[in-house]
């Protein structure tokens, strides 16, 4: 087998495992877990090992500067919520967070794979992102929005924390909502249509609907919450080509341009696809996939925890190869990321809190033979 097929293999039993933990696991998963447990002899040692807290400590030590409990209560206080850490073996979760942070391919390999000065290198270490925004009013002014604000920012506009709120107009005008890299935000438009914004992203939208349609303009990733009301249909434009068709339902788009196509997942519902001359209406639980030349493709089953795992805080990878974790790194953490060299063949699997600091992230890099320097806010990817 390909070291990188292997590893691939390895680091979705890790995360399977790490749901086994967490007692999260669904059954298709757990049929999934044991049919690989079952494959091997070594599979099934891999995952007896999560059996022996001993062999745990010692494994956990070998990944890096940690020491006993120290390092057992520094991981489940960053990885696992209370609750859920009272509910499972802290212990066995916690080795398999360190598992799943660090995505190791072989349980037995133990060389140095990047300089450990590297993260150390990252002197003022790099927060995760927050609630911030940029408001631009019909009339061209500018407000700035964070999580601490509390304020009235015009007739009918409230802003608490993290989220615009509009209510009744006495004029429409149109006004954009803009989230930097680093930053998110939550707005509920005056016909009541919650829309959560992600980094790099922005919202265009009227301060009131009037007409036979409610029209907004996205870009980057966000995901609606549309009020229903079918006299007045939703239309969420894209590009100048592409658009989705709503009456009431739930469902997240990620255009973002450096990505290689635009994605609609539905969650409940139904909407419709438009590009170019072709159309196509989604039933909940399908994914709408538009590619460079305005093609339309349909996933019958797509992925909901990897559409929204941004709106619950989380990097979800499923296959993901490098340049996929990269981009999001580099939007949540508004860093820039270059390539030096051939850019490695590696897959990732998993999960990572969006909470964490940039260098814990980076920790766990640093052992899937992935190299890097740092420069700043620039990191360089190195093969």
């Amino acid at each position: 087998m390909e070291t990188d097929e292997k590893g691939a293999l390895l680091q979705r039993a890790s995360y399977l495992i790490l749901r086994h933990l967490r007692d999260e696991i669904t059954a298709a998963e757990q049929e999934e877990l044991q049919a690989w447990i079952a494959a091997s002899a070594e599979n099934q040692r891999f995952f007896d090992q999560f059996k022996n807290e001993q062999l745990l400590l010692n494994k956990l030590q070998q990944l890096g500067s940690y020491d006993t409990d120290a390092a057992w209560d520094a991981f489940t206080s960053r990885h696992f919520p209370p609750a859920k850490v009272r509910t499972m073996p802290w212990k066995w979760a916690a080795a398999a967070a360190v598992l799943l942070l660090a995505g190791i391919y072989f349980w037995n390999q133990q060389k140095p794979l990047i300089k450990q000065t590297a993260v150390a290198e990252l002197v003022n270490d790099v927060k995760p992102g927050t609630n911030k925004a940029i408001l631009t009013l019909g009339d061209g002014s500018t407000v700035t929005l964070d999580s601490t604000g509390n304020k009235v920012i015009g007739q009918g506009i409230h802003q608490t924390g993290g989220q615009l709120e509009y209510g009744d107009q006495a004029a429409v005008s149109f006004n954009t909502l803009t989230t930097p890299k680093g930053g998110q935000f939550q707005i509920t438009l005056a016909d009541g249509t919650k829309i959560w914004l992600n980094a790099a992203s922005s919202l265009r939208y009227p301060t009131a609907f009037v007409g036979g349609t409610r029209k907004v303009e996205v870009t980057g990733e966000a995901y609606f919450e549309v009020a229903k009301n079918a006299a007045m249909p939703f239309v969420v434009q894209i590009n100048p080509q592409t658009a989705v068709e709503v009456l009431g339902t739930s469902f997240n788009i990620n255009a973002y341009t450096n990505e290689a196509s635009i994605k609609t997942t539905l969650l409940e519902g139904a909407i419709g696809i438009r590009s170019h001359e072709q159309f196509r209406l989604l039933s909940p639980g399908q994914q709408a996939q538009v590619n460079s030349q305005g093609e339309i493709s349909l996933v019958e089953k797509a992925d909901l925890d990897e559409a929204l795992a941004w709106k619950h805080d989380i990097f979800y990878f499923r296959n993901a190869d490098l340049q996929t974790v990269m981009r999001q790194l580099e939007r949540w953490y508004d860093v820039e990321i270059s390539y030096s060299g051939k850019i490695p063949a590696r897959r990732f699997q998993g999960e990572i809190q969006r909470n964490l600091n940039l260098s814990d992230v980076l920790e766990g890099l640093k052992n899937t033979e992935i190299n890097f320097s740092i420069e700043g806010r620039k990191i360089i990817v190195q093969p």
